[in-house]
C-alpha cells in the first residue's frame, strides 16, 4: 500500500526545506500541508521539533549539501516522531536519466523533474527552472526522460562573485521583490539592474535554447519553482506555470514507490 503521510526534506546549499504529506496523491503530486526551513550552515533543531506534530512518519530527502545531510540523519536518530530516514539518490527518483554519469546530477534537479514529469501533459517535453542559490534549467523529453539542462548563479550568487572578484564594487543586497530600473544612477543601483535584468535575460533565453534543442514538434510546458521563481515569473516573456515546493513533490512521489528493505 502506497504511503499517503510522510516528511519530505529539499537539502539545498543555502537552505533546507522540508514538507509534511498528508493524503498524498501521486496523480496530481499534492502540495505539502505544512512547511518548514531554516539555514544550511546550522540545523534548527528547536524550530524543527515545535513544527513537528504528534504523528510519528517517515522522513525521505535530497540532498546536495553532505554537511547538512549529516546533521539531519543525527537529529532522526534522536528524534522519536522519526520513525526512518531515507536520502534518496538518482537510483530511487522515479525518472529515466539518459546522461552518462547521472550520480553526478544534482538529486534535486532530479526530484524537481520527477514531479514535472507527472504534472506536464504526456503529449509534450517539459522544461523546469528552479530559481535560487543556483538557477536551473532541465529538460525533460516527450517520453519522459531527464536529458540535461544548464546551470547559471543565483542573482545573490552573483552578487557575492562581484564584491569579491573586483576592487571597488561593495556587497549589495538584493531585493528582488522591488523590480530595479534598468538605468542605475549609482554604483550599488547599476549592480541591481545588472543582477536582476540579467539574471531574467539569461533564463529567457536558455529557456529559449533548451526548447530548440528538445527539437519536439510540440512547445515544452515550462515549470518555475524556487525561492526566486514569484520575481522572475512575471517578466518572462513565455506562457509558464509556477509550482511551489516542487523538489519536495517530486521525493512525495518517489516515496510513494518507495520500498523498505
Amino acid at each position: 500500500m502506497s504511503l499517503e503521510s510522510f516528511v519530505t526534506v529539499d537539502i539545498g546549499n543555502s537552505r533546507v526545506h522540508l514538507g509534511r504529506f498528508e493524503n498524498f496523491r501521486a496523480a496530481e503530486a499534492t502540495s505539502p500541508v505544512s512547511t518548514f526551513s531554516y539555514p544550511t550552515s546550522s540545523i534548527d533543531i528547536n524550530g524543527l521539533r515545535d513544527w513537528l506534530n504528534d504523528e510519528e512518519l517517515p522522513w525521505f530527502a535530497v540532498s546536495v549539501h553532505r554537511p547538512a545531510l549529516a546533521s539531519l540523519e543525527a537529529f532522526s536518530k534522536i528524534e522519536p516522531r522519526v520513525t526512518s530516514f531515507q536520502a534518496f539518490g538518482y537510483q530511487q527518483l522515479p525518472i529515466d536519466v539518459t546522461l552518462p554519469a547521472p550520480e553526478k546530477v544534482g538529486a534535486d534537479r532530479l526530484a524537481a523533474a520527477v514531479a514535472a514529469n507527472y504534472l506536464r501533459d504526456k503529449n509534450r517535453p517539459a522544461i523546469v527552472v528552479d530559481a535560487g542559490t543556483a538557477i536551473t534549467v532541465d529538460a525533460i523529453s516527450t517520453e519522459g526522460k531527464f536529458v540535461g539542462g544548464a546551470i547559471l548563479p543565483g542573482m545573490r550568487t552573483s552578487a557575492k562573485a562581484l564584491a569579491s572578484q573586483t576592487d571597488a564594487l561593495p556587497q549589495i543586497e538584493i531585493h528582488v521583490e522591488d523590480c530595479p530600473q534598468a538605468i542605475g544612477t549609482n554604483t550599488t543601483e547599476a549592480m541591481q539592474s545588472g543582477l536582476f535584468w540579467g539574471s531574467v535575460g539569461a533564463v529567457q533565453e536558455t529557456i529559449r535554447r533548451v526548447s530548440a534543442q528538445l527539437g519536439s514538434d510540440s512547445s515544452p510546458q515550462i515549470f518555475f519553482s524556487g525561492g526566486d521563481v514569484h520575481y522572475f515569473a512575471p517578466w518572462m516573456d513565455l506562457e509558464i506555470q509556477t509550482v511551489d515546493h516542487l523538489v519536495l513533490r517530486g521525493v512525495a512521489l518517489a516515496a510513494q514507490q518507495h520500498k523498505p528493505s
